[in-house]
């Protein structure tokens, strides 16, 4: 094995695109959102602030968490509007649909998602 394969660092830095599944029904929709696996250094600096509200028994955390590893998205509407992304709307976003912030969660976590071959 090339010691090359083994290095993951940068291509969770650069992010994967995952297509969101719809709550109601599972069908795949024209949503995605793009994000950075487990492997950058802003989930492992995220993950470390994540433990210390755990720590200072604080609430939310987990949301903090995505919301620091979300990078960009496309094909989210409100009233026919695209919605632009931002940490504020990310947050919102994971926190008022669970469903969402479950999907992002497991596929952050497969670190397949962030490399190819």
């Amino acid at each position: 094995m090339d010691l090359k394969e083994l290095y993951t660092l940068e291509s969770h830095e650069e992010g994967a695109e995952i297509q969101i599944k719809s709550p109601i029904d599972n069908e795949l929709t024209d949503f995605f959102i793009t994000v950075k696996g487990i492997d950058s250094k802003s989930y492992r600096n995220a993950i470390r602030k994540y433990h210390r509200s755990i720590l200072d028994d604080k609430e939310g955390g987990e949301i903090d968490l995505l919301v620091a590893i979300t990078m960009d998205w496309k094909g989210l509407m409100d009233n026919g509007k695209e919605v632009k992304f931002s940490a504020e709307k990310a947050k919102e976003l994971y926190t008022n649909a669970p469903s969402v912030a479950s999907q992002i969660d497991q596929f952050v976590a497969n670190r397949r998602n962030f490399t190819t071959g």
